[in-house]
């Protein structure tokens, strides 16, 4: 099961693409959305394995937002991924294969002026990735974190203007965005059968953009 919180066209097109795809709007930032959408996968598949969270929003400058903004971004970007783990543990724990991979930036490493909320907010990510694969070990879940460098045809890539996509193409060595299959490749290997012994880490996908 996939969810969504405003793109009602993409969800529709995404559901399209498997009919053994369930896809359903939700809010990571209330709880109440969160416990509806673990339960909604237990009946109908009757366990949890994985959860990848990858919900994002951004925002303005410093000096340009409100305390309104600042609490959305955080909502959404760091304590959505808080919300929609703490409901996915229970089911997950028991599953023999539990997997939790979040999306986090290289905004949230290396800071990107314009971006201060959700910087600010992907980077408490690692902590909360590393904090909750502590805690699961002992049930054999593990919890790690992908970390995409600018990516072509994604939402946030589509608010910034050419010259900034330009600009920030020329400071990546490989001279280029990243594809969206290229990031979700490393969250599929994170999943596997065979990546349990990796647990706490960050895969960083940008290129080189950050070392």
């Amino acid at each position: 099961m996939a969810t969504y919180f405003s793109d009602d066209e993409g969800a529709a097109r995404f559901a399209e693409t498997s009919d053994r795809l369930t896809v359903r709007r939700s809010d990571v930032g209330v709880s109440a959305d969160c416990d509806a959408a673990v339960q909604s996968v237990l009946e109908q598949f009757g366990q949890l394995d994985h959860l990848v969270s990858a919900a994002a929003i951004s925002n303005a400058p410093t000096l340009e937002l409100s305390d309104e903004d600042w609490d959305a971004v955080l909502a959404t970007n760091l304590t959505g991924a808080f919300k929609i783990a703490r409901a996915a543990l229970g089911p997950i724990n028991v599953s023999p294969r539990g997997r939790i991979v979040t999306l986090s930036s290289v905004a949230g490493s290396m800071g990107n002026a314009g971006q201060v909320g959700y910087a600010s907010a992907k980077a408490g990510l690692i902590g909360l990735t590393r904090t909750l694969a502590r805690e699961v070990a002992p049930s054999g879940t593990t919890v790690n974190l992908v970390v995409p460098g600018p990516t072509a045809d994604t939402g946030l890539t589509a608010e910034t203007t050419p010259a900034f996509v330009q600009a920030i193409t020329r400071k990546i060595p490989l001279g280029r965005l990243a594809r969206p299959e290229e990031v979700a490749h490393a969250v599929r290997w994170l999943l596997d059968d065979l990546s349990g012994f990796v647990t706490g880490s960050t895969i960083t996908v940008d290129g080189g953009l950050s070392m």
